[in-house]
């Protein structure tokens, strides 16, 4: 009998610490157009810390308003989706329609006013937007575009060193970090996520089609051929309570400056933007991740390309060749809606996770887990 409570004990102890071990875990929710499958348009991610803060990336034209099934109500106790973080104004990341396919090729209109995704998304989930260089009044006339009200900047409060933002908020607020940091607290817990802003190199011109008329004049109130000047484009450094810290390189080329960011904030987790286009090549990513960030786990984003077909890495893609050539982390593949877990080190499980074997030198035989194999 003894033998028995002792085992049944150990058992309850096994799983009361899984289940502590998970809760500490953060969970990425990546929101594309088409479930199960990482599109040519996909760039949202949905992160949840432990102690429940929600954090936005880059909305773009996968994420459907802020409406959208699979974002948290902002009628919620807790609050919506508590922060939004936009590294630059381009359509592709404020969204200027709503992509239905995986390709990008079909789209259909918002049914709100066509001043762009992400104000609506702020507006209407009351979230905290931080951004860099010039991107606050711009976006604050966004959303006054779409809600009628121009949203104040968010409260900031000092506690010792930090600047802190409490969420949620009952309106929509939007707040500048220029190479600062905020922490962003739940309903005034102690812990919060720390969000800094970081280089990037790409450029952050707001498209003609979201720049509003001047006055009377009819049209966007720039020049023809011009952009609405922003500032700098940034990328983010994300710090969660649990230890992990993400550097989210946001639409940039090859830059030393990851370097830096890795000797300072020691990221274990990055989420890397390429399409050798717009971006750094496949080539120039794996340089990055194991030269410069050196992550434990990295997440691939923006190859402007349809990279798997039924959940399996689609062959001679961009994405394809990064997980040829690298060899030094771990990779998850952002599968539209299947969930992506963190713990406090990089360790990152999920169904997007690639399977190398007991080989990381895999040639063309990795497939992604759960979600359909080659």
């Amino acid at each position: 009998m003894k033998t028995k409570l002792t085992v049944l004990l150990s058992c309850l102890f096994v799983v009361s610490y899984w289940s502590v071990a998970q809760a500490q875990n953060v969970t990425i929710t990546p929101l594309g157009s088409q479930q199960g499958e990482f599109c040519v348009g996909d760039r949202a991610l949905l992160f949840q810390d432990p102690t429940g803060v929600t954090i936005l990336t880059a909305p773009g034209r996968t994420v459907y308003g802020s409406t959208d099934s699979r974002l948290p109500k902002s009628s919620d106790p807790s609050g919506g989706v508590h922060v939004v973080l936009i590294d630059h104004p381009h359509v592709d990341h404020i969204g200027d329609v709503f992509f239905t396919n995986c390709a990008g090729n079909a789209n259909i209109p918002f049914k709100f006013p066509a001043d762009g995704n992400a104000p609506e998304i702020v507006n209407g989930q009351k979230s905290v937007l931080l951004v860099g260089g010039e991107m606050a009044t711009f976006f604050t006339q966004k959303i006054k575009d779409v809600s009628g009200t121009a949203p104040g900047g968010c409260p900031v409060t000092s506690s010792g060193a930090d600047n802190v933002v409490s969420v949620p908020q009952t309106a929509p607020c939007v707040t500048t970090i220029r190479g600062g940091t905020v922490t962003v607290t739940l309903n005034g817990q102690r812990q919060g996520v720390k969000i800094t802003t970081i280089p990037a190199w790409h450029s952050a011109g707001a498209p003609a089609i979201f720049v509003d008329s001047l006055g009377t004049i009819p049209g966007p109130g720039v020049a023809p051929g011009l952009t609405g000047y922003q500032g700098s484009e940034t990328g983010y450094i994300i710090r969660f309570t649990n230890g992990l810290t993400v550097l989210w390189t946001g639409d940039s080329g090859l830059i030393s400056d990851w370097a830096t960011d890795r000797e300072f904030y020691r990221p274990n987790l990055a989420v890397i933007h390429f399409d050798g286009m717009n971006t750094m090549s496949a080539d120039e990513a794996v340089f990055a991740v194991d030269h410069l960030i050196r992550p434990v786990t990295v997440i691939t984003e923006h190859l402007n390309q349809v990279s798997t077909s039924g959940g399996a890495v689609v062959p001679g893609t961009r994405l394809d060749t990064f997980i040829k050539e690298e060899h030094g982390a771990r990779i998850i593949v952002p599968l539209s809606g299947m969930p992506i877990t963190c713990d406090g080190e990089g360790n990152c499980t999920g169904a997007g996770a690639i399977d190398r074997g007991h080989d990381h030198d895999h040639g063309g035989d990795d497939h992604v887990n759960e979600a359909g194999k080659k």
